[in-house]
C-alpha cells in the first residue's frame, strides 16, 4: 500500500484544508520514498501526524476545533483515489466516524514515536511483523508506545542469520555495537555485551544507541506498510545521523518512510532529486499553518546541481538551514559576499543562505525555491554591472513581495587582474576524469587511501 497525499482541515492549527504530499518509492531510486516534514517549533508538525494518526471513535476536543466547519481527514492512495475518510458524525459532535463507503478505513501508517526507550525484560512473541503493527493501535505518534523491542531481539537472535544481518545493520550506524544476547535471571532479558566483554542489561544503553535499534526493528523487517519516524535524529551525533539518514534512505526504494525532522543532516539534495518530496510547515502570525511544497528540482537544478564538484559545500548542511528556520532569509552572491557581511548583520535576526548561491544567475532560483517553501520575508543584494543591472529589474518586477537590493560598486572588493598558469590535473577543465591511460597515478594512490582506512 501507498498513498498520493493526505488532507486536514479544522483541527487545531489547520483551519483551511491542507495538503500533505508523499513521495512514491522506485526501486533503484534511493531516496525516492522519503516524504521530508519540516518547520520551525509549534508550526503544526505533530498536529500534521497526529491527524494522519485519527480514526473512528477517537474525540476530538472543543479546543481543537477551529475554522468554518467540521473537522475531516482524508488519505488518498497512490492512485489519487480516496482510500480513507475520517469526521465528526455530525455539527454539534466531538466524536469520528469512518466513512463507510470507503474500504480499509483502518489501514495506518507504522509509527516510530519520538519517545523511543525500552525496558530489558523480554517475553516469546509470534511474529515480529504483528509485535510491530499491533504496537500503533490506540496511541498517538507522541505519547511513549511500548513496543516489546527486547521480545522482538529476542526473536532475532533465534535465528542466526537473522543475528548477524542485524548487527551488522546497527553497525552501519553505530559500528562500535557489538553484539547481545537472551539473558536469564528471574526472567528473560537482552543482555549487551561490549567489545572488552563487559555485560549488561540493555537499559543502560545510551538513548542513542536505543533509539538506532528501535528505527531497526520496524526498518529490518520485511514490510511494506508506510512508516512514520517522528525526530528520528534525537539523542545521535551528526556522524550516525548522516550513517542513519543513508540506511533509511535505501529502505524507502520500497517503502513511503515518513519524516518529520529538525535536523538538515536527514535532508538530501541527492534524495530530493531522486523523488523524495519536502513539505514545510509554517505558521502565519501564531494562528493557523500552512503547508508547502518543494516543487520538482528540475526547478532548481542550476542551483542544486551545476558545478556544486567546484564549490561542494555551497548546498551542505548550512544551506540547508533554509528548510528550518522561521524566515528572514538574505541571498548573497558568493562566498567572499558571505564571510565579509556576516559580521554586519551578526546582530540580527537574519539568515543568511549558505555560502551564496554562486553567481548572480542563480538568484532568480534561489527566490523561486523560497517562494515554493513559503518565506514572506526574503532579501537580496547583488553588484552593479552589465548582466547584474538586467537581473535586478528582473527581480525586482518577478518577486515584487521581496527585497531587491543592488550596490553602487561592481564587488564586494577590490580585485587585481590575474593571468592564470596553465595546470593539468587529473580532470579535464569541466571536472571529468579523464580516459584510463591519463590518470597515470591517480587510481594507485586512490587505493593507499582507501587500503590505510580500511585496515584495522
Amino acid at each position: 500500500m501507498s498513498y498520493s497525499k493526505f488532507t486536514i482541515k479544522n483541527f487545531r492549527c489547520f483551519t483551511d484544508e491542507q495538503t500533505l504530499k508523499f513521495a512514491q518509492p522506485v526501486y533503484g531510486k534511493i531516496g525516492s520514498g522519503i516524504t521530508y516534514i519540516v518547520g520551525a517549533n509549534n508550526s503544526g508538525k505533530t498536529t500534521l501526524l497526529e491527524g494522519i494518526w485519527l480514526r473512528k471513535d477517537q474525540k476530538i476536543k472543543a479546543s481543537e476545533r477551529h475554522g468554518s466547519g467540521k473537522p475531516e481527514f482524508c488519505l488518498f492512495d497512490g492512485s489519487g483515489a480516496l482510500k480513507r475518510k475520517v469526521f465528526l458524525i455530525r455539527e454539534e459532535s466531538y466524536t469520528l466516524i469512518a466513512d463507510p463507503n470507503i474500504s480499509n478505513n483502518e489501514e495506518l501508517f507504522e509509527v516510530i514515536s519520538s519517545r523511543r526507550h525500552w525496558e530489558s525484560a523480554a517475553s516469546s512473541i509470534g511474529s515480529t511483523k504483528d509485535v510491530l503493527v499491533s504496537t500503533i493501535t490506540g496511541q498517538t505518534p507522541r505519547k511513549t508506545q511500548s513496543l516489546a523491542v527486547a521480545s522482538i531481539l529476542m526473536k532475532i537472535e533465534s535465528d542466526e542469520e537473522k543475528y548477524q544481518q542485524f548487527i551488522k545493520l546497527v553497525k552501519r550506524v553505530i559500528p562500535e555495537f557489538t553484539k547481545w544476547a537472551v539473558a536469564y535471571e528471574d526472567n528473560e532479558y537482552i543482555e549487551y555485551i561490549s567489545g572488552n566483554g563487559v555485560k549488561h542489561k540493555t537499559d543502560y544503553l545510551g538513548d542513542g544507541v536505543i533509539s538506532v535499534i528501535r528505527i531497526l526493528a520496524h526498518l529490518f523487517e520485511d514490510n511494506t506498510t508506510p512508516l512514520i519516524i517522528d525526530e528520528p535524529e534525537l539523542s545521535l551525533h551528526p556522524l550516525a545521523q548522516k550513517k542513519l539518514i543513508k540506511l533509511i534512505a535505501e529502505f524507502s526504494q520500497k517503502r513511503q518512510i515518513v519524516l518529520s525532522t529538525h535536523s538538515p543532516y536527514f535532508v538530501a539534495w541527492e534524495y530530493i532529486n531522486n523523488g523524495a518530496k519536502l513539505n514545510r510547515i509554517t505558521k502565519v502570525n501564531d494562528n493557523h499553518s500552512i503547508i508547502y511544497q518543494l516543487e520538482e528540482p528540475s526547478n532548481y537544478e542550476t542551483l542544486i546541481n551545476g558545478a556544486n564538484w567546484q564549490q561542494p559545500f555551497l548546498l551542505d548542511e548550512v544551506a540547508k538551514e533554509i528548510f528550518f528556520t522561521n524566515d528572514n532569509i538574505l541571498f548573497l552572491e558568493g562566498q567572499e559576499d558571505v564571510g565579509l557581511l556576516r559580521s554586519e548583520f551578526s546582530g540580527d535576526d537574519i539568515h543568511i543562505f549558505g555560502y551564496g548561491v554562486r553567481g548572480c544567475g542563480n538568484f532568480k532560483l534561489a527566490l523561486t525555491m523560497a517562494k515554493h517553501l513559503g518565506f514572506k520575508k526574503v532579501g537580496v543584494i547583488l553588484d552593479k554591472g552589465g548582466e547584474e543591472d538586467r537581473i535586478f529589474s528582473d527581480l525586482s518586477s518577478s518577486f515584487p513581495e521581496y527585497k531587491t537590493i543592488q550596490w553602487n560598486k561592481n564587488d564586494i572588493r577590490d580585485k587585481q587582474s590575474i593571468t592564470s598558469i596553465e595546470k593539468f590535473g587529473y580532470f579535464n577543465i569541466d571536472g571529468i576524469k579523464k580516459d584510463s591511460e591519463d590518470l597515470d597515478d591517480f587510481n594507485s594512490k586512490i587505493n593507499a587511501v582507501k587500503t590505510y582506512f580500511q585496515t584495522v
